[in-house]
Order: C-alpha cells, then structure tokens, then sequence
C-alpha cells in the first residue's frame, strides 16, 4: 500500500515539476526550436524491472506506440515478454491504452510527464491461456533531441483474476527510450 501512494504522490506532482523545468520561451524562435511537432505519434521501447507480492524479481521489456487524438490526449498498444524469476514462468503481454501527455511537444531539451491507463492481457507461455488485467502508470519523456527521449515509468498492472500465477499486482520502473 505504500509503494501505492508513493507512486499516485509521483504521479502528482510531475506536471508542477515539468512546468517549472520549462525555459521560457522567446517569440524570435527559430523553427527547429518550435513546440509545435507535427507528429500525430510517438513510439517507443522498455527495458522494466518489478515486482509481484508473491513472484519477486520481474523482468520486462517491449514496446508500443500511441497515436494522438486531441492536444495531449493520445491511444496507444503495447505488446511485451516479461519473466518471473521465482515463479520460473514467463508471459507476452498485450494492453491498449489512453494516454495525456502534459506537454506533449516539448521541445528539446524539455520534460514532457503523462499518464495512461487501459486494459491489459497476460498470456503465459506455459498454459497458453490468457488472464485479462488492467494497467496504470505514468512518467517523463526527457527529449535529448528533437526526435528522440529517454523514456522513464511507473506502471502497475493489476490482475482481475483472484490467485493468478502473477499476483494482484505487478509494478514494474521502466526506462527506454521513445521516438517521434
């Protein structure tokens, strides 16, 4: 429970956080420094490190994309491996989310902080049979370049089917790297 409110205090606090990290902005800017990106859309990769309550030890990694919909308001899907070291299992997992990003065409240099939600599906490779799941989490895009960032995450996927192999909870602390 915990790790659970520290996680929602993060998630709080990070557009206050990205908003104070902004340089101003000066109206003689050149194009390349515009905040105005006409990407629709953003990719990205992972590599995650969690835990379970009862499978300690997660290692996940993977990648999806999110289309934009309005300002920040984007829908995206993600597919993933993860692998359970103590239970010695391993699962693809599949989930379609929504997404706000709150600056979404930071420009280099800048923070852009989001939070998504959306349904998850975990399939494990030793049954075959799928558990449906939902997720949440949030994090920072920190743009190294015009095109590329450093992607850091928290995201807790939550299992709906009581006694699973996996737990009611697997949060997983991503890094990657995301691009436009």
């Amino acid at each position: 429970m915990k790790r659970l409110v520290a996680v929602a205090a993060l998630l709080a606090i990070m557009p206050a956080w990205a908003s104070a990290q902004s340089p101003a902005q000066s109206s003689a800017q050149s194009p390349a420094q515009s905040n105005d990106h006409p990407s629709g859309g953003q990719g990205y990769f992972f590599f995650g490190l969690g835990d379970a309550p009862n499978w300690r030890r997660i290692v996940h990694v993977g990648g999806g994309g999110e289309g934009f919909l309005y300002k920040g308001l984007g829908v995206g899907a993600e597919v993933g491996y993860a692998r359970w070291k103590r239970y010695d299992g391993d699962a693809w997992i599949v989930s379609g989310d929504f997404s706000y990003h709150f600056r979404r065409s930071a420009p280099r240099g800048g923070v852009d902080p989001f939070v998504l939600g959306g349904i998850t599906g975990f399939f494990p490779t030793s049954t075959g049979r799928g558990a449906p799941a939902g997720n949440f989490g949030g994090g920072v895009n920190v743009w190294l370049t015009e095109h590329a960032a450093l992607r850091l995450e928290v995201r807790d996927h939550v299992n709906t089917v009581a006694g699973d192999y996996h737990g009611p909870h697997y949060v997983s602390f991503r890094f990657g790297v995301t691009f436009r």
